[in-house]
């Protein structure tokens, strides 16, 4: 049993406590929150032209976890949900044990789940424009089933050939591309913000067994600061420090502290450079190796990029 102190009982008895008001049981939303929860969902309004435009499959990544994070934004994740119950400990279909089927996901509300059904795989039609995502779209018109389209979808690009060579794509840039030998326009910091966010897209085109060690991408990573005179150092410093301090596993640092440890070092060096240069070719360079073509951009004509 735990004590309460007597002086703030008296506190709270005398200042706090109200007889009169209602007692809210623990871990319930107080009316004021309700009220703005609400009042902030009533402002959002879902604008299709918000939705990232799927026009390749070299882009599938970045369009689906832009168009997730989109539906999160408008309140609709029940859209991309599974199309069948989940099993939380497995993370697998549950199946009927009497028919021996999967059991279908059955929404709350099925009036509201049907208008936001027909609303989003109206979205699904206008921003699936590779043959494949179209096809997949086609097959659900009469039933516009958001939910089995959207698995579909995820299925087939998460194993399709198309992700297999664009994970060795990436491998490949990433195992590669010195930074001293590239043709990069931008700055330093760029370049190392660059090869952080293609190792990030590698790892998410991968299953866990096949996910490279943060080891494994500081030694990628290390390889490629080969001949750039000011950074190809941090790392041997950075290990030479730990060991020189007696800590124990000096050798142990991850793939994010060292990319801060390069930009802290780029900084001066990037200073240096004018800023037009380094505006005027950051997102070039960004776009061509990460494959995140916008509507309006063009391929960049970068030799090293991916």
């Amino acid at each position: 049993m735990c004590r309460f102190p007597i002086r703030l009982y008296d506190h709270f008895r005398i200042s706090l406590y109200r007889h009169d008001e209602t007692i809210i049981p623990w871990q319930v939303e107080l009316p004021s929150q309700v009220n703005a929860k609400a009042s902030f969902l009533k402002s959002i309004k879902p604008n299709s032209k918000e939705y990232k435009v799927l026009r390749g499959n070299k882009s599938w990544l970045p369009f689906r976890e832009a168009l997730e994070t989109t539906v999160m934004s408008h309140n609709l994740l029940p859209m991309i949900l599974p199309p069948f119950e989940v099993d939380p400990n497995t993370n697998e279909f549950v199946i009927d044990p009497l028919s021996g089927k999967k059991i279908p996901y059955e929404p709350d509300d099925q009036g509201l789940d049907e208008i936001q059904r027909m609303w989003f795989f109206k979205v699904l039609v206008d921003v699936c424009q590779t043959p494949v995502a179209k096809k997949i779209v086609n097959q659900s018109r009469d039933t516009m089933d958001t939910r089995k389209v959207w698995h579909e979808l995820c299925e087939h690009y998460q194993n399709s050939m198309s992700s297999k060579m664009r994970s060795q794509e990436l491998l490949r840039w990433a195992h590669t591309a010195h930074l001293a030998n590239s043709s990069h326009r931008g700055t330093h910091q760029s370049w190392i913000t660059n090869f952080s966010e293609t190792i990030r897209q590698f790892q998410a085109l991968q299953t866990e067994e096949n996910k490279l060690s943060d080891q494994m991408c500081v030694d990628f990573l290390n390889n490629l600061m080969r001949g750039s005179t000011h950074l190809e150092g941090v790392l041997d410093t950075y290990y030479t420090a730990r060991r020189a301090a007696g800590i124990p596993d000096p050798f142990n640092i991850t793939l994010e502290e060292y990319v801060e440890r390069l930009i802290q070092v780029a900084q001066p060096h990037d200073a240096t450079l004018g800023q037009n240069r380094g505006c005027g070719s950051r997102s070039a360079n960004f776009h061509s190796i990460l494959g995140d073509e916008s509507d309006e951009e063009e391929d960049s004509n970068d030799e090293d990029d991916p």
